[in-house]
Formats: C-alpha cells, structure tokens, sequence
C-alpha cells in the first residue's frame, strides 16, 4: 500500500506538470515581458514555450537511461558520492530560496490587493499548513487534487476573454518591429515563469507508463503552458497600450477585470485573486516537495514527509527577508543565473557525461 501512495498515471503527469509551471508569476508577466519587447512580448512567450521544449528534450534522454531514478538517485551514480551529495544539498537549496520568492510574491499581492491590514508571516504560515497538508499524503494524493484544482484555469481564461471585449488590437502593431535580440531578451523573463517543468526528474520513475507516453504528456503539458501564458500576454497587450499603460501596471491582468462586474460577482478581481490562491498554493507545494525530497535523499531517509515542516519553516524566514519592490529585484537577479545552471545546464551536462562515460540503469527484465 505504501508504494501505491507515490504512483501516478500518464494523465496526471500532464496536470502536475501543468501545475508545476503556472504560479504566482501569471499576474507580473504581462508587464515584465512587456517592458522589455512591448507589442512583441506575446512572441517572446511562444519563444520562452520553444526554449523550455528543448530542455525538456533532455530531461527525457536523461529519464530514458535511468528509467528507476530520480535526479537526486543520478546524481551520486554519475559524479561520485561527495559531488552527488554536493549538487544534491544545492539543487534542495536552490528549491528552497526559488519557493520563498514566490511565498513571498504571494504574500506581497495579498498585501496589496486584499489584506493591507494583516501582518505578512500569518497569510504565509496558512498556505503553508495548507502545502504541508497536500504534500504529506504522497504523489497520488498530491497528483489528484492537481487534476481536481485544473478546470479553475479554464476559469481564468473565460474572464481574461471576457475583459477583451473592450481591447483594441491595434496596440499589437506592427508585428515584429523590435529586434529578434530584443525579443530574445524578453523570452528570458517569460522563461523564469514557466519554470516548473523539473518535476519530470523527480517523479519520472513513479509514473506507470512508456517512456514514449511519458514524453508526450509532458509535452502536451509545455504546449498548453505556453498557449496559455501567450494568451494571457496578448490579452494584456491588446488592452493596455504596450509603450506607456502596461508599463506603469504592475499586475495587468488584475486592473483589466477590476473595470467589469456582475450580478453575483460585484469584485471581479478579488474573485479571479481567490482563484489564484489555489493555483499559487500548487506552485508553492511543489517547491516544498523538491526541497523535502532533496533532503530525505542528503540524508538517506526514506520518507520526505517528516522534513516538510523544517523545509517550512525555512521557506518562511527567507520569505520575510525580502522588504518589497527593491528586494524582490535584487532576489530577482541573484537567482537568475541559478536557474540556467539548475535546470538547463546541469541536467543536460549530465546526459552528455552518461552517453561519454556509456553509463545507464540496467533494467533486468521480468
């Protein structure tokens, strides 16, 4: 009974994927893209879509010739026992300064939004008893609420596409008038919002299915990412115009549906930020899962759960350091270069080292 608690189907490798890459970022990525290549952001997203398609080329490779294994199993089988352990104890450390920054986005926007009065550490503590909660129970568990919580993106979409019933599509032209450089430049920030798609090293050996099937969900999963993601920057493109409104709006998405109401729904945006709570609260639990998982794996414990509550606890005190606007930059450009090493360089320098050194699992047959 125990290992049926950690086994997942095919489908639900698609939602948790789908989960794992949308977060808190959905409501600044408009206006960060946009900074950089205004009425071309929505072809940097698409761009960001491509990029992340082939990293997630390699984690397949990778997952192909250690079928069993997650990326803290590799790790020590490809480097040796103390630089496995080395990269194991920063990839945890990594997982846990990337989720505090998002704990501490979310917490900054509910500050802002919903609850200027309350002091920042108790909306942070209840997500993270409510993360705990939904971690604790095993990837089955874990995998399951991501498919029940999913449909509240189609949600999303429908009001987003409701607001654009007053945009004016002329704000998108010309099409492609900032350099293919430029582009490039904002492709990196709608990148950092898609990040995500690193689960598949972790939970690749607890899904039942082919290698084949597993590629393809996880690629559907990337593909729906970044049509969403386009989407919702076009859509703020077309309703703010790209050279001076979006750039002075933080959370575009927020003030496009703040202008409309409805019979049942007189605040429309603090419905779509009610919404957004669950799926922030996937993106942190996932984050929390990484880092408890890396530990139980330090330190050989079979069981991550038992470390969720310290790995909380740190989530929490960094979360607190950051001191709004400024801070949240800083944290920015520090961790911008981490997330090239930890999830692109590192797992494809470790393909490329398994086909050099001829190293792969050896799956006996039944």
């Amino acid at each position: 009974m125990k290992k049926n608690k950690n086994r997942i189907t095919n489908k639900q490798l698609v939602f948790m994927i789908i989960q794992a890459q949308i977060g808190v970022g959905i409501l600044s990525l408009p206006h960060d893209v946009a900074l950089i290549a205004k009425q071309d952001g929505w072809m940097s997203t698409l761009i960001a879509g491509v990029i992340s398609q082939g990293i997630i080329f390699s984690y397949w490779g990778l997952s192909r010739r250690f079928p069993s294994l997650s990326l803290y199993q590799i790790l020590p089988k490809l480097l040796g026992k103390f630089a496995g352990k080395l990269l194991i104890l920063s990839y945890a450390l990594y997982f846990m300064v990337t989720g505090s920054l998002v704990l501490a986005r979310y917490s900054d926007i509910l500050d802002k939004w919903i609850l200027p009065r309350t002091p920042n550490w108790i909306t942070m503590v209840l997500i993270l008893i409510t993360c705990i909660y939904i971690v604790n129970e095993g990837l089955t568990s874990i995998a399951r609420f991501y498919v029940l919580v999913s449909p509240i993106l189609f949600v999303l979409l429908v009001l987003i596409a409701y607001a654009m019933k007053d945009a004016n599509f002329l704000y998108i032209f010309p099409v492609g008038d900032h350099s293919i450089l430029t582009i490039l430049k904002g492709s990196k920030e709608a990148a950092f919002s898609m990040l995500g798609f690193e689960l598949f090293l972790f939970i690749h050996p607890h899904v039942q299915s082919s290698e084949k099937e597993k590629l393809i969900s996880i690629t559907i999963a990337n593909i729906f990412v970044t049509c969403f993601y386009t989407f919702l920057v076009f859509a703020a493109l077309v309703y703010f115009e790209p050279n001076i409104d979006i750039g002075l709006t933080p959370e575009p998405l927020l003030y496009m549906i703040k202008a409309y109401s409805f019979q049942v729904i007189e605040r429309t945006d603090l419905f779509f930020l009610s919404l957004w709570l669950v799926i922030v609260a996937t993106s942190i639990a996932n984050w929390l899962l990484l880092s408890a998982m890396g530990l139980s794996s330090l330190f050989r414990k079979k069981h991550y759960a038992r470390f969720l509550p310290i790995v909380a606890g740190v989530y929490l005190i960094l979360a607190l350091l950051p001191d709004q606007g400024r801070d949240f930059e800083n944290f920015n450009h520090f961790l911008g270069p981490t997330h090239y090493i930890f999830i692109g360089i590192i797992p494809i320098l470790l393909l490329i080292l398994s086909w050099v050194l001829s190293k792969k699992e050896v799956v006996s047959k039944p």
